[in-house]
């Protein structure tokens, strides 16, 4: 199995999408967990509900959780992924990763699926930087700006603290992968571009495939199939 949490350092890139996404190719099975310190958004996109979600799941893992306890937390998709949404609130959202980001951090090796999560905007003091920590890749996604790459490069104090941090970008213009690796003093994977049209919709599909490849041939998966009836319709 693999953990990868997915964050981003400057603007909205797109971290969610991203995220929701990667668990979908994922295959069944696999579990995202929205950890963004600003508020989710998957309940609404999706057409979930808040509750259950990871304010609930907060409640019961104060004092430690098992991972298989944590579908009881988890929501169905159409998208053949089970989703622990966040409160669209920040302040229960950071209540709740106060709470809950080390025993669940500690839970997630052993759940025998792949896990994403998304840990929103990487800075100093994110509750959410403890999932990053625990995660097997860190993915910064980031555009291909100037503005970007310069909050990007500035962030190695930051990425110290984080697993094995890994640029993803969204666009392969102006500036090449080899540029961005040598300026930014990090590892860049590639480029996952927006999905603007048909032709950049084939194009991300194709290499969201080839980051999943990479990422779960590192980690490979001991998959083990979740109880049907342990997560929320």
């Amino acid at each position: 199995m693999a953990v990868i949490a997915v964050g981003s350092v400057h603007g909205s890139p797109g971290t969610s999408s991203l995220a929701l996404d990667l668990a979908g190719m994922c295959g069944p099975g696999a579990l995202l967990i929205e950890a963004d310190p600003d508020g989710g958004c998957l309940a609404a996109r999706l057409d979930l509900s808040v509750r259950p979600g990871l304010t609930e799941l907060a409640g019961a893992a104060r004092v430690g959780i098992a991972a298989e306890d944590l579908w009881r937390f988890a929501q169905s998709t159409t998208h053949g992924v089970a989703v622990i949404v966040a409160h669209p609130a920040a302040e229960q959202v950071h209540a709740a990763l106060r709470a809950a980001v080390n025993h669940v951090g500690s839970a997630l090796p052993h759940l025998g699926v792949d896990v994403i999560i998304d840990v929103g905007r990487l800075r100093p003091g994110s509750p959410a930087l403890g999932f990053a920590a625990a995660a097997d890749r860190t993915l910064v996604l980031s555009d291909n700006s100037i503005e970007s790459l310069v909050s990007v490069h500035h962030r190695g104090q930051l990425f110290a603290g984080v697993s094995e941090p890994l640029v993803v970008l969204t666009a392969d213009k102006p500036y090449g992968i080899a540029e961005v690796a040598a300026n930014c003093g990090q590892a860049v994977w590639g480029v996952v571009p927006r999905a603007s049209g048909r032709r950049s919709r084939r194009r991300r599909a194709m290499a969201l495939n080839h980051l999943v490849a990479e990422l779960t041939a590192e980690h490979p998966s001991r998959r083990t199939a979740r109880p049907a009836t342990e997560v929320s319709a």
